[in-house]
């Protein structure tokens, strides 16, 4: 899969049909190979895949709980031995594994295109006086 190069500018439709190619391309890596290969694994465990399931969204609870500033250290102590607990099974910790190297890869195209677009992150203003204290 080679991605083509526009002479001139780029519209809408030639930018989604380069992110297809990419998406082509994603596809063919080891990381999603490997990552598609344990998230079949973890379905035919079917148990395995609904607790997991279920982790998550008590994760996701905890994690709003944290934001709105609810106090759950005991829960959350809770939810980590549990989760940790549950992570030993073969089964998950292969599928938390290849899953963890297919978003790197994922975050790692992002990082580049949002590098390449000069996007805003937040932590421009945050940058620049860190830098102004240190001079």
């Amino acid at each position: 899969m080679v991605l083509l190069k526009h002479n001139g500018g780029a519209n809408k439709e030639s930018i989604c049909a380069q992110a297809a190619l990419l998406g082509d391309m994603l596809a063919q890596s080891i990381e999603y190979r490997k990552y598609y290969e344990a998230k079949r694994n973890l379905q035919v465990a079917q148990e395995h895949a609904y607790i997991l399931s279920q982790l998550r969204e008590q994760q996701r609870g905890l994690h709003l709980a944290r934001i709105l500033g609810i106090n759950l250290d005991e829960e959350e102590d809770r939810f980590e031995h549990l989760y940790a607990t549950f992570c030993l099974e073969p089964v998950v910790c292969d599928f938390l594994y290849a899953e963890g190297r297919l978003e790197r890869l994922i975050s790692e195209v992002q990082q580049i295109c949002g590098d390449k677009l000069d996007l805003w992150n937040g932590n421009d203003n945050a940058d620049r006086m860190r830098d102004q204290e240190l001079n």
